[in-house]
């Protein structure tokens, strides 16, 4: 029995010389063939495939939204610690007002928590550079590269009907060749099972004539449509192995604009970590310049003998006692 199989393959996998797969990508957490994803390690040009790209395309979208809300939470707690050093600046200034301390002393511990307070101002900038160069421009990439509507991303489902357009002709052919291929092997059952009937007739010494002659009418009747049915089948293959070359083009260049795209979005994502690099880096802010001098002039400005001396003047041995003399009875 003469047997089609067809299978295409249209993109080469990566293979070792044992016939295990590559693993090119360093770092893989997780490998594909564990994860739930039907898509994995089966022919690009099969039908339906084309939705590995597609669920890459909304795992992009999904993976800019994600950096965006990780990144807005970094930027919440930044704001959180700037008002938390502000809050703890003022009632730190409070509380020291309301000590016994005076003098340099009480002036320099004053100036240092301000002085600390500049760290404040530091992450204040951090938070407008995260936000200006980090999250906002990926807020801007999304936007304009995706497309959001209400039922679906613009970008995506172009992508969709771009490649469910060059599959069309090509699906309706594989449908023609499925069902080509069922009918000739039905009639190429039914016509063995002729032929073993008629052999059985031939046989049977009280068989009839007539019936035997019917048996070899059925037999040259099914050999017959299986001929046609065969040349149908082998036509349609004919067809396919003709179509395949403008099909797999079709849908290459289609593969390749979401090649384009998601390298686009891999290399939007490559600046987003520098900026966010750059954004983070505060070894050189001139707030802490400012901090650093601060607190250098608070703790130059606190003079021991100073505060003591004023203390001595105002409470201790420099001041005037009051001594006791005799004093008469006045009336």
């Amino acid at each position: 029995m003469m047997k089609f199989r067809f299978i295409n393959k249209c993109l080469p996998k990566d293979r070792c010389h044992n016939g295990r797969e590559k693993n090119s990508l360093d770092g893989q957490t997780t490998p594909e063939r564990v994860l739930s994803n039907p898509w994995y390690d089966k022919g690009f040009c099969e039908p339906h495939q084309y939705k590995a790209a597609i669920d890459r395309c909304k795992g992009g979208y999904d993976s800019c939204e994600t950096f965006i809300d990780i990144l807005s939470e970094r930027a919440k707690i930044e704001r959180s610690y700037v008002a938390d050093l502000e809050k703890w600046s003022d009632s730190s200034i409070k509380a020291i007002s309301q000590t016994k301390e005076f003098g340099t002393n009480k002036k320099a511990w004053i100036d240092s928590v301000r002085a600390s307070k500049e760290i404040a101002d530091t992450h204040k900038d951090l938070v407008q550079r995260l936000e200006e160069n980090v999250i906002d421009k990926m807020v801007t990439y999304k936007k304009e590269n995706y497309g959001k509507s209400i039922l679906h991303v613009k970008k995506i489902k172009e992508f969709e009907h771009d490649f469910e357009r060059a599959q069309k002709s090509w699906t309706k052919l594989l449908d023609k060749i499925s069902k080509a291929r069922k009918e000739y092997q039905d009639a190429h059952r039914q016509w063995k099972r002729a032929e073993t009937a008629e052999k059985i007739l031939e046989s049977d010494r009280g068989a009839e004539d007539e019936q035997k002659t019917k048996a070899k009418m059925s037999v040259s009747s099914y050999k017959k449509e299986v001929e046609s049915l065969k040349t149908k089948y082998q036509q349609h293959v004919t067809d396919m192995q003709n179509t395949r070359p403008h099909y797999e083009s079709a849908m290459v260049e289609v593969l390749n604009r979401t090649h384009d795209f998601e390298r686009k979005r891999l290399a939007q994502f490559k600046v987003s970590y520098i900026e966010l690099h750059k954004s983070l880096i505060i070894d050189k802010d001139p707030h802490l310049k400012t901090m650093s001098e601060a607190f250098t002039k608070a703790i130059e400005s606190l003079d021991a003998e100073k505060d003591i001396n004023w203390w001595n003047t105002h409470y201790g041995s420099g001041t005037n006692s009051a001594w006791p003399s005799f004093e008469e009875l006045k009336d």
